[in-house]
């Protein structure tokens, strides 16, 4: 998923000319914590809101921008952008086309992605299972699944605490937790947790 897909595109630019009193105006009305500074549409750099309140306003703003060392790409991935929310101090990040800057990400739109893609909100059936960290231990409880044409919605894997296992939690089509623990009990799939989840 790329970052062109998710950004916001009709966001708030703050001219290089603007003095600080209109800046705080514009901060305050959008409820910002920064803002992106452009010259036109070369992305310049952002400006903090507590940086300038207690500045003049008659200031230009131009002395207060903070150059960015963080910007993505409208064909970076998703999460890509997310290491570079960590590790920078950032809730927005610049979106740059050919060096234009053509929109903004924002935490929340990060957020809002991975909630879908880990498909939250859809219903089903919230299944936890600890896999060996060997190839086919994943595609083995696929294949049961498949077989009961059972439909995945979302498949998450990360490192379990002991070493040498993997963790996945898989979202399935399905209404009845009962059925799908004696499936995977007959297939001898032990599981963490099974669990009925409501549509959002």
């Amino acid at each position: 998923m790329q970052v062109g897909n998710w950004m916001e595109k009709d966001f708030e630019k703050i001219p290089m000319g603007l003095n600080v009193g209109k800046v705080k105006e514009i901060l305050k009305n959008d409820r910002l914590s920064c803002g992106i500074v452009c010259d036109g549409d070369k992305f310049v750099g952002i400006v903090k809101t507590g940086e300038i309140l207690g500045i003049d306003d008659s200031q230009p703003v131009s002395d207060y921008v903070e150059r960015v060392v963080y910007t993505l790409d409208v064909q970076d991935t998703l999460d890509e952008a997310a290491v570079f929310f960590l590790e920078s101090d950032m809730e927005r990040l610049p979106v740059l086309e050919d060096g234009k800057i053509v929109g903004v990400l924002t935490l929340f739109q990060i957020l809002d992605a991975f909630t879908q893609m880990a498909g939250f909100g859809e219903g089903g059936i919230r299944l936890e299972i600890e896999l060996k960290d060997t190839p086919g231990e994943l595609k083995r409880v696929i294949d049961v699944l498949y077989a009961h044409s059972m439909n995945i919605l979302s498949v998450l894997i990360h490192p379990a605490k002991e070493v040498g296992k993997r963790v996945a939690i898989l979202r399935v089509h399905g209404k009845n937790v009962k059925d799908l623990s004696k499936i995977l009990d007959l297939n001898n799939v032990s599981y963490r947790s099974i669990i009925k989840e409501e549509e959002i």
